[in-house]
């Protein structure tokens, strides 16, 4: 007799064939149901979230609110009216190019990171897209997950939805549907197959001295102590420009104070204890050196050959190294390619540049939205969403469907080779040879009028030298004149 496991995976397979999840009206209840459950049970899931994170009530309160509103997002994104166009678009004589399909089925294996929004967001995103989902949720002690394993069960249609308390391994499972794994650790390149999060890829911002250091400073330190300082998109370090490092290390350490006074955060647990260790080890050895209590910790590189430059923070632990340049910072580093994230402050030109020759999966200049910090790292093998991290697409699949015509060119070239007669043919032929060597269109550039930011650097620093230099051959050549002007004088009157 099958086990409870193999008849769930067997109800999952019988739904993904008979496709009751691509029906537009099944998908909205589902959600409908899935948003309900959880605002019911609002108390009770929050209350999971305070006893199992280090993060505050508010940014407990914030994760509750960019969960639900996923659910509500993806449920906005079902129009019966438009699907049921596009289905029939064929029948009516028109191509249905964007066609996209459910791709059967997703399996969801979750992060501990702000676990509730992790769950919750791939899962209505595969919901909308049409698909059984199999959520594995992994025997803990984590409240979370037993309040989860009571909820999403009644919420959801159980022949859509399984709750595996088991890593799912069948092959044959694994190789049909869409993996969204937010545990993984490799580097971004292998990353391609299935809805994979590098979460051990580093985030890096650069604060030049062109940007305005207290909002730098405002937000450097929000992103790498909230949340328990666990998110993957938490700064891993901070290059600052070295002209204004003392400036940007004080602003940091009033945000920083200002934020651990205001509300109490509990510490973090073991999974901080490996940078924990590696900045107490690099203190040790004079490499660095670091301002603040237990809950905190701002750390000043003062070698850059400390292990602390090239590894993946988690924590409240702030490294901050200097740059001389925008060039510094950008080739004299040891980079992933790309990191996970960039954070660039500077003025827009410089912003550009840094953000131009910096690779980074996702850059943002000037600011670091606080919804980037709850959730999984994004999919990297995709364009990044930062806004919901997950896109209804990419749990589908592209199959568009052509009814109309070829364009004229193409017509001519089937003309050509089904042509019977000989003479119309070599007429046709003749047709598609002076169609082939048309010339391409002119390029219409325009005249470089705009200078570009090393040109412009040459530009003023060739304008400041010559404010210098030329009030100073003036006035020599004035005194030299008038000294020979008084010496002819002299000579004359003799």
């Amino acid at each position: 007799m099958a086990s409870t496991h193999e008849q769930a995976l067997e109800r999952i397979q019988g739904t993904v064939i008979d496709g009751r999840t691509e029906n537009v009206r099944f998908r909205q209840g589902q959600l409908q149901s899935l948003h309900k459950t959880l605002r019911e049970e609002a108390s009770s899931i929050c209350r999971a979230l305070t006893q199992d994170s280090p993060s505050s009530a508010v940014e407990v309160e914030t994760e509750f609110y960019l969960a639900l509103d996923a659910v509500r997002h993806f449920y906005d994104t079902l129009d019966l009216d438009k699907e049921l166009q596009e289905e029939y678009s064929v029948a009516h004589g028109s191509d249905n190019k964007n066609r996209r399909v459910g791709a059967g089925l997703v399996i969801i294996r979750p992060t501990t990171h702000t676990r509730f929004f992790s769950v919750v967001n791939p899962l209505a995103a595969a919901i909308s897209a049409g698909n059984c989902v199999i959520l594995e949720l992994q025997d803990t002690l984590l409240q979370l997950d037993s309040t989860l394993r009571t909820l999403l069960p009644k919420a959801l249609d159980q022949n859509s939805f399984y709750l595996s308390s088991t890593r799912i391994t069948e092959p044959e499972l694994l190789d049909s549907a869409i993996l969204v794994d937010q545990t993984t650790n490799g580097p971004p390149a292998t990353l391609t197959t299935h809805l994979l999060s590098s979460s051990g890829t580093r985030t890096v911002a650069v604060v030049d001295r062109t940007a305005d250091i207290d909002a730098a400073a405002r937000a450097i330190t929000a992103a790498r102590f909230g949340f328990g300082g666990t998110s993957p998109y938490a700064p891993d370090l901070v290059l600052v420009n070295e002209f204004v490092k003392k400036d940007f290390f004080e602003a940091c350490s009033k945000y920083a104070s200002l934020s651990f006074a205001k509300e109490g955060r509990k510490p973090g647990r073991d999974r901080n204890e490996p940078s924990r260790k590696a900045i107490r080890e690099a203190e040790e050895k004079r490499q660095v050196s670091s301002f603040g209590s237990e809950e905190f910790k701002l750390v000043d590189v003062l070698d850059k050959n400390t292990p602390i430059m090239t590894m993946k923070i988690t924590g409240r632990y702030l490294p901050i190294a200097t740059c001389s340049s925008l060039v510094d910072a950008i080739f004299n580093q040891e980079f992933e390619k790309p990191l996970l994230a960039g954070y660039f402050f500077a003025e827009p030109r410089a912003a550009k540049y840094l953000s131009q020759h910096l690779s980074c999966h996702v850059s943002l200049i000037n600011h670091i939205p606080v919804q980037l910090l709850v959730g999984p790292a994004a999919p990297v093998a995709h364009a990044p969403d930062i806004l919901y991290r997950y896109t209804k697409d990419m749990f589908s699949l592209p199959r568009p469907q052509f009814v109309e015509p070829a364009p004229e060119v193409f017509k001519t070239v089937e003309e050509v080779l089904v042509q019977t007669s000989n003479k119309t043919a070599g007429t046709q032929s003749s047709k598609l040879r002076a169609l082939a060597v048309r010339p391409l269109g002119p390029v219409d550039q325009r005249k470089n009028e705009m200078l570009g930011f090393f040109e412009t650097g040459f530009f003023t620093g060739a304008g400041i030298t010559l404010s210098v230099v030329l009030p100073v051959i003036s006035w020599g050549a004035y005194v030299v004149g008038r000294k020979g002007l008084e010496y002819a004088v002299r000579f004359r009157q003799r």
